[in-house]
């Protein structure tokens, strides 16, 4: 497009009409509220399942693949596990509705019919591995793809990225094409996400990773998702529903987030409710549910159940409300009360803090008492230090607890570990009746002023503290006021329903 020089000219925002306002409008928000999300999940692999229902409609299928695509240019390495069960089916005149169903309905097919659902499996997959790969290019060319900040999404797609062998039999379960899965191609799946492909795991395997042995068999996609998140130590697990949602139902809200506990708490409930399981599609919520949990126990840090509309998934990932359930395990998991054992472990843990001036330095005298005092915590994962705290109460001021030797490994700070253990000590001390809680710090006073810290007099201090207060360290006091803060240690609700979206 030719601009004549002659008519350009440089204005202040004023004179162009646009106000600040205008500026600072709601995106802007949205955009600071999201970017450490973004930040968050480089380079984490999330595996998606794809239900036969999506795949069945074009534009919910565009839509869903389109946000995959965005999440891929901002950093997620996606890996899709779709059903190609009602694909199959459809092609033998059979209509089903569920997961269940699409199951039953294969175990049904007639022994003379195997041979075509076999190749029906291999035309399906290979027209499926297409569509996909169609729909990322379509999302790509327009303008808010990533044509300009990467390369072209691509699509891998195999069956030869797992080898399976015959599935035992287990009541109506029971069909020569039922395999289960002996291995996973995790080292191609990696190089692929490393090269910033969508990788597409098709839940069809022969005897070897080499697509030689035996026949053709079909693993059931929600069971294969399960594993893929388990083999790749995947950082979420996805299941898409119908439109379902788990609401609270004293609440009137879709329950953002359970932990393990409350997930297993819902199970068992669900599982001896006549009216909660006579619907099929809370059955089918159910079995999403039981599987979401085995992948966490099996390492899936987060687990997610999400309906389909456009933009669901992006609001789930990207924004602090979401869009359907979270599960996760116990946030305060490896937290615990410091023994003797560990007073070698948290003096090397402060140390490099006491180098810099930035905590007072403790003897292991002083450490041990307060382990068998019990008001030392350390948190730990797989051996290896977290991050600790210590938790003092004074007898001359029983609402009052000092907050003190709150460090977090260098390994694992920026992660939210911080808030983690400040959550737990916080939850901790309101059991124990605290009303405040209050620290002595001469650098880090900041991160506990977003917190709910407030900078306050000496005099506030509990008697007992006063005396011993060091005034050549400059230590500033900050004092939060806890008890009128949300246990969550409580129940978070007290009858579970699911709500369809119309």
């Amino acid at each position: 497009m030719y601009m004549d020089p002659a008519r350009l000219r440089v204005v202040s925002s004023k004179e162009s009409g646009e106000s600040g306002e205008a500026l600072r409008g709601q995106w802007l928000s949205l955009f600071r509220a999201s970017a450490p999300y973004v930040a968050m999940f480089q380079q984490s692999i999330m595996v998606f399942h794809i239900p036969g229902h999506l795949l069945q409609n074009a534009a919910e299928l565009e839509g869903l693949m389109s946000d995959i695509a965005l999440c891929a240019l901002l950093g997620v390495r996606p890996v899709l596990v779709p059903s190609l069960t009602q694909r199959v089916l459809a092609r033998l005149g059979h209509e089903v509705s569920t997961s269940s169903q699409e199951l039953q309905a294969l175990c049904g097919i007639a022994e003379a019919s195997l041979d075509d659902v076999t190749r029906f499996m291999k035309q399906e997959a290979g027209m499926l591995c297409a569509e996909v790969q169609d729909v990322c290019l379509r999302v790509a060319a327009k303008p808010t793809g990533n044509f300009i900040t990467r390369k072209s999404t691509s699509v891998f797609a195999s069956s030869q990225l797992l080898s399976t062998a015959p599935r035992k039999a287990t009541g109506s379960e029971s069909s020569p094409l039922l395999g289960r899965v002996i291995e996973i191609d995790t080292a191609q799946i990696h190089r692929r996400l490393q090269e910033d492909d969508i990788v597409c795991v098709l839940p069809v395997g022969a005897g070897s990773l080499l697509g030689t042995g035996s026949q053709l068999r079909y693993v059931p996609s929600e069971e294969l998702a399960a594993q893929v998140a388990k083999e790749l130590k995947a950082t979420k697990l996805i299941f898409f529903t119908r439109g379902q949602r788990l609401m609270d139902t004293a609440r009137g809200n879709v329950i953002p987030t359970m932990q393990l506990g409350e997930a297993d708490r819902l199970l068992e409930y669900a599982k001896t409710s006549s009216s909660f399981m006579e619907k099929e599609e809370s059955r089918e919520v159910i079995f999403y549910l039981e599987l979401l949990l085995q992948a966490l126990r099996s390492g899936t840090r987060r687990a997610h159940l999400i309906d389909p509309r456009r933009g669901a998934l992006l609001q789930e990932l990207y924004t602090t409300d979401g869009s359907g359930t979270m599960i996760s395990l116990d946030l305060y998991d490896g937290i615990r009360l410091a023994r003797s054992g560990d007073v070698s472990g948290i003096l090397e843990l402060i140390e490099p803090l006491v180098r810099r001036g930035l905590l007072r330095r403790r003897n292991t005298y002083e450490v041990e008492r307060a382990c068998n005092n019990q008001e030392m915590f350390v948190w730990k994962r797989d051996d290896k230090f977290v991050g600790c705290a210590s938790l003092q109460q004074f007898g001359d001021a029983p609402g009052k607890a000092e907050l003190g030797c709150f460090v977090i490994s260098p390994l694992c700070r920026g992660k939210g570990h911080g808030a983690v253990l400040l959550s737990y000590v916080e939850q901790v001390a309101r059991l124990l009746g605290v009303q405040q809680l209050f620290l002595l710090t001469t650098q880090t006073m900041q991160w506990f002023v977003e917190r709910g810290f407030q900078n306050a007099p000496v005099e506030e201090l509990p008697p007992g503290k006063r005396e011993g207060y060091d005034l050549g360290r400059s230590s500033k006091v900050f004092i939060k006021n806890i008890s009128d803060l949300p246990s969550e240690l409580q129940q978070r609700f007290t009858f579970v329903e699911v709500d369809t979206l119309d």
